[in-house]
């Protein structure tokens, strides 16, 4: 069999393989961040124009990620909001990156010094680290939660852009291969922010694996580095433009504190790379800490990396993939706090790369020590893993079937308070209002939000002064901190709200005034005050109230009418009729704003002589 026939058939396997791994994947509902991303995105309704299906809102989740937003316009054009169609394109990406892994592994095996040694195992080396990395079961957070197609596509550019450099070193069409690789690195910059470290990762491939020194590497590829380093300013003005709120130096999280947090981290997802059970969808947040806390972890860590500086000089193959490990970590799980989670399966999706070659080579090496048996044993182990594998991501994919049944997992094998609220709020989805109310009770402890999302279930089921005491717990908990003063407006304007069902007028006024201390430009603080004074008869006050609403936003039929009530009441009959001209200009069927209308006309009229 021929060298390109053999690949092909490998390539098949790989499609076959992943097509089957995740065949019970695809109808997966959406869940948490796709709510926000797909589910009440305004920008992914339509492809045309196309700057819009690339901008997604400013606060969301694909602000500075325009081609996954545009990936995702795509998939509503096609399907609006069925899930299938979503979790196709997710799967076609891995697969697609699997396949590029396959042709980086083969290639470099076949490269230079490499070639004697592993020339008759090459294919066989980059079908089972392809395969492996494929089905691992720690990559399924990436592939089944569809948001997480910011991973796939940033992978996908990621291997593309390393192949097309690879590719460009050899002879031939090296022009248009280099080509392709600053365009693909271009396109990953625009998927997610971990791709800024691929002009590192190609630099460092080339000195280990394709020129003897930095001054050759640089002499024949200038042209190369100088475009991938453009990726850098794109996605530096991207950053600039929608950085997200969640990310930097400037969050209430330090760097120290986010690194000492890494350290167990990053030991945690290198015994999931090696035993993938236990498997969690939210590590919660980060923790305060000292290094003394997490010494033993922190004195681990670095000696793996300080073992990896040494192999880069003594053993380059194996530094490199040391190196490749922690440069595609370093973005998410260094000193760049990421306020929203601790930690993250899908972070491993290039990491576990690097881990799963490295084990596949040395396996390879003790294989060797079969003799005439080699390659049934090495097809043995490498079917027996594979099989293995697939079968426990086939087991997590189902855990990803319904939202409440993945979120149980997270409460079982690492309970904290998020994932209590999370599953809570999934809970009461599904009408399960005992089992939610036990969650958000159990994440008070070390989730303070819980306070306001109990007492805010407390108010819709009607039970006020239950709301009214968790409310003002909440708010005693997060006094005085200026991150949670919106939540803590909330939770005010709640209480008031609460007061006005029990006819405590006086008291929801007090607790109106309170919140607009806290932010006297909230409108809808301002709308619901003037509600209450209307109803107390205050016109003068309801007037002012309903004035700063309009100021910040824009008007409604029923503020309007009942601006126009209170001019109508303090004697104003021309701005009275103005305002509820106004409100039936927005809604003409407003009946209350046609009655206040018609009332006005006919006071207006003159009698009859």
């Amino acid at each position: 069999m021929s060298n390109r026939a053999r690949s092909l058939a490998c390539a098949l396997l790989i499609v076959l393989v992943g097509v089957l791994t995740y065949a019970n994947s695809l109808s997966g509902p959406l869940i948490a961040d796709d709510n926000s991303a797909i589910v009440r995105n305004p920008q992914i309704r339509r492809l045309w124009p196309l700057v819009e299906a690339l901008a997604a809102p400013r606060d969301n989740e694909l602000a500075s990620r325009p081609l996954v937003n545009l990936s995702f316009a795509v998939n509503y054009a096609i399907g609006a909001l069925s899930v299938r169609g979503y979790h196709i394109v997710n799967l076609g990406l891995h697969v697609l990156s699997a396949l590029l892994l396959f042709g980086i592994v083969r290639r470099t095996m076949r490269t230079g010094a490499l070639r004697q040694r592993f020339a008759g195992t090459a294919n066989g080396i980059a079908l089972a680290s392809a395969l492996i990395w494929m089905v691992h079961p720690l990559l399924t957070e990436s592939i089944d939660y569809v948001t997480q197609r910011t991973e796939l596509m940033m992978g996908l550019f990621y291997f593309l852009t390393l192949y097309c450099a690879i590719r460009a070193a050899e002879p031939g069409n090296a022009g248009g291969w280099r080509s392709a690789a600053i365009f693909s690195c271009l396109l990953g910059m625009g998927s997610k922010e971990t791709m800024a470290t691929v002009p590192v990762i190609v630099v460092l491939y080339d000195r280990v694996f394709l020129f003897d020194s930095g001054r050759e590497a640089w002499r024949c590829r200038k042209g190369l580095y100088a475009g991938l380093a453009l990726g850098w300013l794109a996605l530096a003005a991207l950053l600039l433009s929608s950085l997200p709120p969640t990310i930097g130096f400037g969050s209430r999280v330090s760097g120290w504190t986010y690194l000492l947090n890494q350290c167990p981290m990053i030991l945690r997802y290198l015994g999931l790379a090696v035993w993938p059970s236990g498997l969690v969808f939210d590590y919660g947040l980060p923790h305060p800490m000292v290094l003394t806390d997490v010494l033993p972890q922190a004195t681990l860590v670095a000696a793996l990396a300080a073992l990896t500086v040494v192999a880069l000089f003594v053993r380059p193959m194996i530094g490199f993939l040391g190196a490749w490990f922690f440069i595609t970590l370093a973005p998410t799980s260094s000193v760049m706090p990421i306020i929203t989670e601790v930690g993250a399966e899908r972070r491993m999706y290039l990491p576990l790369a690097a881990l799963v070659v490295l084990t596949v080579i040395a396996a390879d090496r003790l294989c060797a020590l079969a003799g005439r048996r080699r390659v049934a044993v090495a097809v043995t182990a490498a079917v027996v893993i594979v099989v293995a594998l697939a079968l426990a991501t086939a087991r997590r994919n189902h855990e990803y079937a319904f939202a409440t049944s993945l979120l149980q997992t997270s409460v079982d094998r690492r309970p904290h308070g998020r994932a209590h609220l999370v599953l809570a709020g999934a809970l009461l989805d599904e009408g399960r209002n005992n089992e939610a109310m036990a969650h958000m009770r159990a994440a008070i402890p070390d989730y303070p939000r819980a306070l306001l999302v109990l007492g805010s279930a407390l108010y819709n089921r009607g039970q006020f002064d239950d709301a009214i005491t968790e409310l003002h717990a909440f708010i005693a908990r997060v006094d005085g901190r200026p991150e949670w003063v919106p939540l803590s407006v909330t939770a005010r304007t709640l209480i008031a709200l609460s007061r006005v069902h029990q006819g405590k007028l006086p008291q929801a006024v007090e607790e109106f005034q309170s919140a607009l201390q806290l932010d006297a430009e909230d409108p809808e603080v301002h709308a619901n005050l003037a509600l209450v004074l209307l109803l107390q008869s205050d016109f003068e006050g309801a007037r002012q109230h309903y004035e700063k609403f309009l100021e910040r936003r824009q008007g409604s039929a029923v503020v309007l009418t009942n601006l126009g009530v209170a001019l109508q009441k303090l004697g104003h009959p021309d701005e009275a009729k103005a305002r509820f001209r106004q409100a039936l200009t927005i809604d003409p069927n407003y009946r209350d704003a046609r009655r206040g209308l018609d009332g006005l006309s006919e006071a207006m009229t003159p009698p009859p002589r």
